[in-house]
């Protein structure tokens, strides 16, 4: 017997999560299970952790997210590809957005606009399954002309005295509206002995002392990653088996994504190699009027070589063109960084350290070969101090809702922005 437990908590879950995201992965490896998700309430922050467990131990993991909106209805929502990836941050980023640093508000609007069509989206039922949760879900997210139904109904049993009931409730409302139904586990903590540490966490959140925490508490030690045999004894076979099912339905990997740089910094007939190459050479005659000594050249060949084999052209034009808007709105700017160790930074304008000081140029610790990571390169305006915001590309793209005043305000740090 398989199973995919889709629906997880890590302590990124603040408060309510009571083990590391990569507890979680190891322990579902340890179990046999097929895949895990890690579905931390309105947030993914826990994923890079569990992506790295994952990769190491060879299991499959899910990305997703648990929502409760202002009218009390609660889903996940797994990321099938890497769309839908792109639109489960933006509606972490919405709800994030509306509300003050620490919660977050969403509405049914929200999740229409939203549009998760490439997410599968699990509707957790409360005590009593309101059936005008379920007619809405399957109004947004059930079956259309060529596309499937991404709807289920996470049935999430705890032994806690109701078990077969609510199995019976909900398998016929899923018989009554035509939405599969799925097992699920509603995951706090990787072994049951972290059921104490649960406690207290909650209790903390609450701003109670445990003793008086009542039925705040969970029952019982059950929301934990339970032995499949264990499972295979609470849930119909059918509905351990969807739960694979979705999980091999869900493609997306963290590993897909790479940083992504505006297309629109190169200019038609040119490639990034190209044109980087373009403006070195249009560098070299304007810091070297009479021609750069030859053991220059050399190091710029070889800094150009290793840019084009590690494919970062677009991040040094990304760079150039941000130091171009700093100076033209009268901002004084300093490269530093790894990446600005380099004479290529120098004949852009980025740096001001030249072959005098070749000695400091430690061109090399910029390469990450075997991550294919990209390090940073940072801006500095006159006082000094680094402040992380997004790249501003040029005056005609500024950052969203940054005004050029505002930005010229602030020391510039560049980060390469990763578009999902």
């Amino acid at each position: 017997m398989n199973y995919a437990e889709l629906h997880c908590l890590s302590n990124f879950t603040f408060l309510r999560g009571a083990s590391h995201p990569q507890e979680l992965v190891e322990r579902a490896h340890t179990l046999g299970y097929s895949a895990i998700a890690i579905t931390d309430e309105c947030s993914v922050a826990g994923v890079v952790r569990a992506h790295m467990a994952a990769k190491l131990l060879k299991i499959k993991l899910l990305i997703g997210s648990e929502f409760r909106l202002e009218c009390g209805l609660k889903l996940v929502a797994l990321a099938i590809d890497r769309r839908g990836y792109a639109q489960l941050c933006r509606l972490i980023s919405r709800g994030r957005r509306a509300a003050e640093k620490g919660s977050y508000s969403l509405t049914r609007v929200d999740v229409t606009n939203a549009a998760l069509d490439s997410c599968f989206v699990l509707w957790i039922p409360g005590n009593q399954p309101a059936k005008d949760e379920a007619k809405w879900l399957r109004e947004q997210f059930g079956a259309r002309a060529g596309c499937e139904a991404r709807i289920r109904i996470a049935v999430e049993l705890f032994r806690d005295g109701s078990d077969k009931q609510r199995l019976h409730t909900l398998q016929a409302l899923g018989h009554e509206l035509k939405i599969p139904l799925v097992a699920a586990g509603d995951v706090h903590m990787h072994t049951r002995d972290r059921r104490r540490l649960q406690d207290a966490v909650t209790a903390i959140r609450l701003n109670i002392p445990i003793a008086e925490a009542g039925w705040h508490l969970y029952p019982n030690g059950e929301r934990y990653l339970r032995e499949r045999e264990r499972l295979a004894r609470l849930y119909p076979p059918e509905l351990l088996a969807e739960s694979v099912a979705i999980a091999e339905s869900c493609t997306f990997s963290l590993e897909e994504l790479r940083y992504e740089y505006p297309r629109e910094l190169v200019p038609d007939g040119y490639t990034p190699s190209t044109y980087l190459r373009k403006l070195v050479e249009e560098g070299i005659r304007w810091r070297w009027p009479e021609g750069a000594p030859a053991g220059t050249l050399a190091t710029i060949e070889k800094e150009l070589n290793l840019i084009a084999d590690l494919r970062y052209e677009p991040y040094f034009l990304t760079v150039q063109d941000i130091v171009c808007y700093a100076r033209s709105q009268n901002i004084l700017c300093q490269g530093r960084g790894s990446a600005a160790n380099s004479l290529v930074c120098y004949v852009l304008g980025v740096s001001s350290v030249g072959p005098e000081r070749e000695a400091a140029l430690l061109f090399e610790r910029f390469q990450f070969a075997h991550q294919q990571l990209c390090r940073d390169c940072s801006v500095l305006e006159r006082g000094g101090d680094p402040v992380h915001l997004l790249p501003i590309v040029s005056d005609t793209r500024p950052i969203d809702h940054w005004t050029a005043k505002e930005c010229s305000e602030h020391a510039l740090a560049v980060f390469p922005r990763q578009r999902v």
